[in-house]
């Protein structure tokens, strides 16, 4: 799990930045991709057994949620 463990935190971080820069220019597809982050949440959590990660991972992923309704509500 060493390397893998690294490249996911790597992911991780690298994916959360760029879904916020996104979010800060208003791009809507940005909450789609915290969403998919999040998944990658979900198996870290799990791997690493860090269960108390896992509230934050879900509060994120309802709001993703609810941003990604309101912005595709928005732009129709």
């Amino acid at each position: 799990m060493g390397t893998f463990s690294v490249t996911i935190q790597w992911v991780l971080s690298a994916t959360s930045a760029f879904m916020l820069w996104k979010m800060g220019n208003k791009v809507p597809y940005a909450p789609v991709i915290g969403l998919f982050n999040q998944i990658i949440w979900v198996v870290y959590v799990v791997m690493t057994k860090q269960w108390g990660l896992m509230p934050g991972v879900i509060m994120y992923a309802v709001i993703h949620a609810r941003n990604t309704y309101l912005w595709q509500r928005d732009e129709s």
